[in-house]
């Protein structure tokens, strides 16, 4: 463990650390491009030039071992002169378009240029012209005036997904990235380039020219919903015409979980969240007529049906499918509600086949998993299954074709599409009372009684827990539709309509419940699951 000084702060780190890495730990920036700690080491920008005693040259940090008894000086002339010189040599080609270059406001060129750079340019010669606005793949636009040459970007594309779309081409100043023959940068994981690039040369064809840092009114920590993995995001907001819009989703570093990065598909496929398709107003079938009607008087409506069929037939007559896509206290309420106050021993989640699984498998070996909901670990802890005598999905649906279901609730599941070899329409039309939640229109809602609109993640409070076990929360970014109701706020209506109390429905307050009760997260309060979420066993 050699011990060193860095700026006159006292260090000491393990053996084979970094002088760059060992200065973070003390909160001393060392200017970079080429480094990142999740890439290979390449040294070759020069930005991190620090000054070492008794070295006769200056030292780049990312590559140089620290020493015991190593005094390193990060801010002497020396070094200063040469980040200066380093700056200038960038900045010689490199186009002054900051006003109109998607990463104005959060570009490193921009701010060590600022900080340490020279206040103006001695160049008087032209700039080297180069292509602007080259496709590169589904997601990525390169201006290769702008780039640097950090080769962040090619390092990435070799060690993470190793598909080697990009290389360096030509020499010296006619040095440019490109693409290799025949090649498209259309990998699982494209978008991360994105995040990696130091300046403005990779930018998103979907963000590009959509905003400016400052615009973005909000930047919300979250989780990505799209597989049991739970990637750690960043939900970008800004105020536009139809109001807030979800305009950027980063990855948000969280080294237990997805490191720095996130999949394209998390990435870009956001935009189902503001599609004018989506169900915003209850409605309710009857006599074969669908209307829309507010959601006092439909539950009320709902709760009728449910005494009439729990009065006529028992509470074995009722069941519930809810869903891995809902949140863990949504599934708290959702049990407390049908098995509790009903006593109906018919729930389930289990649509697909994956779940049924102890745990399922990874997809191509780095974050995206075969489970694409968020949160059947959640589901399964909470026992979110069937009780004695109870029947799962594919029970329930039999029982409704052979009339013995007569009420069934499905939230956030489309079972027509999921069960394509099933006759699901006969059986769910000889339901007295079908109630679904949906964001969209589908098969399923087509045939409901009662359809609620449900809520999309980044509208949500409470929290998910992943395929590892790890409870991590999600945050709401946008304000829901004013005609919108989350499913706590209607499951506690609706058991007000039937003379029940169910509690407390704001997140804290459910998960004080769930911790309350034996099993995973017993004991676990919700302050103690933090920013990058917990695993029971680390409590």
């Amino acid at each position: 463990m050699p011990t060193l000084k860095i700026d006159g702060v006292e260090v000491t780190v393990p053996a084979q650390t970094t002088i760059i890495e060992a200065a973070e730990r003390v909160g001393i920036e060392i200017p970079r491009y080429c480094y990142h700690p999740g890439l290979s080491v390449v040294g070759q920008c020069r930005m991190c030039q620090v000054e070492v005693e008794r070295m006769p040259k200056l030292a780049i940090a990312c590559n140089t071992p620290v020493a015991d008894g190593m005094v390193v000086s990060t801010r002497s002339p020396k070094v200063e002169k040469a980040r200066r010189a380093v700056l200038e040599f960038y900045l010689l080609n490199h186009p002054l378009d900051c006003p109109i270059c998607d990463k104005g406001g959060e570009c490193p060129l921009q701010d060590y240029t600022l900080t340490y750079g020279p206040g103006e340019s001695r160049s008087v010669e032209e700039k080297i012209q180069r292509v602007k606005h080259k496709v590169l793949g589904p997601h990525i636009v390169f201006d290769a005036e702008r780039c640097i040459l950090c080769t962040r970007c090619v390092r990435f594309c070799h060690e993470m997904p190793k598909t080697g779309e990009l290389g360096v081409f030509s020499r010296g100043d006619q040095s440019e990235i490109n693409l290799f023959p025949g090649k498209v940068l259309d990998n699982a994981y494209s978008g991360n380039v994105i995040d990696l690039c130091p300046v403005g040369a990779l930018t998103s064809r979907q963000y590009r020219f959509q905003s400016r840092p400052w615009d973005l009114v909000r930047h919300t920590e979250s989780v990505c919903p799209l597989c049991s993995n739970g990637c750690n995001v960043v939900l970008d907001v800004r105020h536009r015409q139809r109001g807030e819009e979800l305009l950027r989703i980063r990855p948000r570093e969280n080294q237990a979980v997805n490191r720095w990065w996130m999949c394209d598909e998390g990435r870009f496929t956001f935009t189902s969240l503001h599609d004018p398709a989506r169900l915003r107003v209850p409605t309710w079938c009857e006599n074969g007529r669908r209307a829309e009607m507010g959601y006092d008087d439909l539950l009320l409506r709902a709760a009728r049906a449910i005494r009439r069929v729990v009065e006529a037939h028992g509470p074995e007559a009722v069941g519930c499918i809810a869903s891995s896509r809902q949140t863990n206290e949504e599934l708290f309420l959702v049990r407390r509600f049908f098995r509790e106050f009903l006593g109906t021993p018919h729930l389930d989640f289990r649509v697909r086949s994956v779940q049924f699984q102890a745990s399922d498998a990874s997809e191509d070996g780095i974050l995206r998993r075969t489970d694409k909901t968020a949160n059947t670990r959640g589901a399964r802890d909470l026992d979110i299954r069937p009780g004695p005598g109870g029947l799962d999905v594919a029970g329930m649906i039999a029982a409704a074709s052979e009339g013995r279901m007569k009420a069934l609730f499905v939230f956030e599941e489309d079972l027509v599409r999921a069960f394509p070899d099933r006759p699901l329409r006969q059986a769910l039309g000889r339901l007295d009372l079908l109630v679904a939640s949906s964001m969209f229109s589908t098969e399923t809602t087509a045939l409901a009684h009662a359809v609620l609109p449900a809520l999309g993640f980044a509208e949500k409070e409470g929290s998910f827990t992943n395929f590892q076990g790890r409870v991590q929360k999600i945050h709401r970014a946008l304000t829901p539709h004013v005609a919108s109701q989350s499913l706590p706020e209607a499951l506690r209506d609706l058991a007000v309509d039937l003379g029940r109390d169910l509690g407390g429905i704001e997140p804290e307050q459910v998960w004080a419940a769930i911790g309350e009760r034996p099993g995973a997260y017993q004991g676990i309060a919700w302050k103690d699951i933090g920013d990058l979420g917990l695993l029971p066993e680390e409590s």
